[in-house]
């Protein structure tokens, strides 16, 4: 039996969302961070409509097994037969985890010396959430591959490289403004904070 995002897991994530957003604006968080939280949280539900869902509960087969690849950078067959999936796949895993590498910066204040225990956690994430469900639901749909971390991780720097850059440019725009007009933007400070 499949079990997809929609419209079950869309409801309920929106709802959780909410929640969230009513839960910050009741700690008197600034719109900015709510309207921040708010593209995180929706950037997080489309992450894991596409990366968990759908998947397989199917108790009944004998059967089952893990589908593993834990050889980095082995793709198996995958160009031989289908490359432009192969490079597809790829590209989805690094887009997967971008967003990620540059919002979280507006929603949390991260130190730079928390990056790289960042891009191990975010690599592992989708994978570790896939290998759980297979185990528990017998769901050998999705493999579970070393190099989807990679990528996943790949793409978590990659973001956070965009959101640096970024960064900079946005400082040396707004050294040509007035201090009391550039301090009083919120994206100063996320800026400020990760200088």
């Amino acid at each position: 039996m499949f079990i997809y995002f929609y419209p079950a897991g869309f409801y309920i994530s929106l709802i959780i969302l909410a929640l969230v957003l009513v839960v910050l604006h009741l700690q008197g968080k600034s719109i900015f961070h709510i309207m921040s939280s708010a593209v995180f949280g929706v950037y997080l539900i489309g992450a894991i409509s596409v990366a968990v869902f759908p998947f397989v509960i199917d108790f009944s087969n004998p059967d089952f097994r893990l589908d593993l690849n834990f050889i980095p950078l082995d793709f198996g067959s995958c160009f031989d037969y289908l490359p432009q999936n192969c490079f597809k796949d790829i590209f989805n895993n690094i887009l997967l985890t971008m967003p990620f590498g540059f919002g979280i910066h507006f929603i949390a204040n991260i130190k730079p010396k928390s990056i790289p225990w960042l891009i191990v956690v975010v690599g592992c994430s989708f994978e570790f959430v896939q290998l759980v469900m297979a185990l528990v639901f017998h769901a050998g749909f999705r493999a579970i591959d070393i190099n989807d971390v990679i990528l996943n991780a790949t793409g978590f720097l990659l973001g956070h490289g965009i959101f640096r850059v970024f960064g900079m440019v946005y400082s040396l725009i707004i050294q040509n403004f007035n201090d009391s007009l550039v301090i009083s933007l919120p994206i100063y400070d996320v800026v400020r904070f990760q200088s």
